[in-house]
């Protein structure tokens, strides 16, 4: 439940589930008038500092259907759910006593795609399902990367009347070479994955884990999985706080300001 002190004040609302859920806003009650600039707005994401989460490239849906925006008779009647595990309420309202009341709920995604990882350590595994989708997962803080498992770009071969996966290993700067499909390892000091610097980007197939790492030393840090739908790709990566900051892949300099 929120009610407006009498402030014009722009608030928010930052919702954040488990990376396999999804987020339901139900508005209970909701009386935001529109004659004195009184706007709701559910965002499908983050945003912040014009920067959204997921990026316009790997959001399923457009830019302008993000936002679903409310006041006066226009009231959110129906259910607002979110595409991935974070949705956003901005709102002002500038007649004191008016107000909403909404509850939160959290519901299973069988096919998580984009996510923001509440932990700074972890194992997580980015999946396209064998679509034409980019999938991103995204961590507040500087990161070391470890890649776990990798099937990006690649196919199973026929052997002898059956099929046999081929390991290739991790081949580096795949973007570079043409191919469709690939992991970026990106930082940054914002949400949008796609503003974010490349650290290392790579593709194929390898399932000794451990044997590349990458490390971030920038505020947010995010793993992206670029793919054309031609294959069924997935990369398993564990990521832990960047303790040491010897010989990072990637520095950030606003986070070298700030420490």
């Amino acid at each position: 439940m929120f009610t407006s002190p009498g402030s014009t004040q722009v608030c928010g609302l930052y919702v954040i589930a488990d990376p396999q859920h999804t987020v339901h806003f139900t508005f209970h009650e909701f009386r935001i008038s529109c004659e004195k600039g009184g706007l709701l707005s559910v965002v499908d994401g983050w945003e912040l500092n014009g920067q959204f989460f997921p990026g316009t490239e790997d959001h399923p849906k457009p830019a302008e259907n993000r936002f679903a925006e409310f006041c006066g008779e226009n009231r959110p009647w129906k259910t607002q759910i979110t595409s991935q595990n974070v949705g956003l309420l901005e709102f002002r309202i500038p007649v004191k006593g008016e107000g909403f009341t909404v509850a939160v709920e959290f519901l299973p995604n069988p096919k998580p795609c984009n996510a923001v990882l509440q932990q700074p350590s972890g194992v997580y595994t980015l999946r396209n399902y064998g679509q034409r989708v980019n999938c991103t997962m995204s961590i507040i803080f500087p990161e070391t990367f470890q890649i776990l498992a990798s099937s990006v770009g690649t196919q199973s071969m026929p052997i002898t009347g059956r099929t046999m996966d081929v390991e290739t290993g991790i081949v580096k700067k795949c973007k570079k070479l043409g191919s469709e499909d690939y992991v970026e390892v990106r930082g940054g000091d914002g949400l949008d994955p796609s503003m974010m610097t490349v650290a290392e980007d790579f593709c194929g197939m390898d399932s000794v884990p451990g044997r590349s790492s990458v490390d971030v030393a920038c505020g947010n840090s995010a793993v992206r999985l670029v793919s054309s739908g031609k294959f069924e790709n997935s990369v398993t990566v564990s990521f832990d706080l960047l303790m040491d900051w010897g010989s990072p892949n990637l520095v950030c300099p606003t986070l070298l300001e700030t420490a």
